[in-house]
């Protein structure tokens, strides 16, 4: 099990930036796409109060297969920080590549936060979708940020 997490957080670390752009999302009214994005992000896309919505695209030479993908990325959320998972369900992508969505919960200064991440596997890739924030601000752009992960197209 640690492996997984091993393997995941050596991933994140060596950067992500995809070789060519191969998926599409949009930002939702309310929230601003950032133009040069940094790694370890491919895109990313702000509300003015702290909700963020964010892609990594993970180059892959084993490519594993979603199962494997979905257990390191809860380790990794679990025992580097702290996140307990609260869900988990099936998902597709807007050209209709199956994936996995996981919520994650945890409390920081008295404050609940609310982790969403959906992982859909392409041909030696990984596509990591992220969105985030307090549980407050998050319950405030769900309508958003749902429209934002229904338009992911890879």
């Amino acid at each position: 099990m640690r492996r997984a997490v091993v393997v995941f957080a050596a991933l994140v670390a060596l950067g992500t930036t995809a070789c060519g752009r191969s998926y599409d999302v949009a930002a939702a009214p309310g929230f601003v796409k950032l133009e040069n994005t940094q790694p370890p992000y491919d895109w990313r896309a702000v509300a003015p109060d702290g909700v963020a919505v964010a892609m990594r695209v993970v180059p892959l030479e084993d490519r594993a297969d979603l199962a494997f993908w979905t257990h390191a990325v809860t380790l990794r959320m679990r025992e580097m920080n702290g996140y307990a998972l609260v869900d988990s369900r099936d998902v597709k992508s807007r050209d209709g590549t199956a994936g996995k969505e996981l919520v994650f919960g945890h409390d920081e200064s008295g404050k609940p936060f609310v982790y969403r991440v959906r992982l859909y596997l392409g041909t030696k890739r990984l596509f990591v979708v992220e969105a985030g924030g307090t549980k407050e601000q998050m319950d405030r752009y769900a309508a958003s940020v749902d429209w934002m992960l229904a338009t992911v197209k890879l």
